[in-house]
């Protein structure tokens, strides 16, 4: 899993005030297609460890719209996504 950074904005834990660490930041998962599906549940099943493809961190001011697109296909909801900021 690659440590917190957030897809929108670059923020990383250390840009953060004081002890909040990762706990600023929310993985969010978006949605793949059958074949990407059945890809991780092979991963899965023979105990792959790694950062999923359709998986992206977001601080606290850009988690709820990423949320909010977590029904798109992760490359259009990334594409959109990276509309918002400098990623």
């Amino acid at each position: 899993m690659r440590p917190p950074l957030c897809f929108v904005c670059g923020l990383s834990p250390h840009d953060l005030p004081g002890d909040r660490g990762s706990s600023g930041f929310t993985l969010v998962h978006f949605a793949l297609d059958v074949q990407e599906r059945a890809a991780q549940e092979a991963r899965d099943r023979d105990g792959w460890v790694g950062h999923p493809v359709n998986a992206e961190w977001f601080c606290g001011a850009h988690a709820d719209t990423a949320r909010a697109h977590a029904d798109l296909h992760w490359r259009k909801a990334l594409s959109v996504l990276a509309a918002h900021g400098d990623a």
